[in-house]
């Protein structure tokens, strides 16, 4: 498994997925959904990666978060 500090993956996402990928018609073992959900945790880190240089560089407008 991948190691990332801001995305555990847990056995409640991994039975998730493993439904998910059953109703795609995909290969569904335990192995899948991992591989599955460390894929999707790398793209989300990247997208996240390309939004903040772009807000750096001035492309896009700084991403305002709600506050609490």
């Amino acid at each position: 498994m991948t190691q990332n500090s801001g995305y555990q993956i847990s056995e409640a996402d991994i039975e998730t997925t493993i439904r998910f990928l059953k109703t795609q018609n995909l290969p569904c073992t335990r192995e899948d959904a991992i591989k599955h959900l460390e894929e999707k945790a790398a793209l989300a880190h990247m997208a996240a990666h390309k939004i903040v240089e772009d807000e750096q560089s001035g492309k896009i407008d700084p991403i305002k978060l709600k506050k609490d």
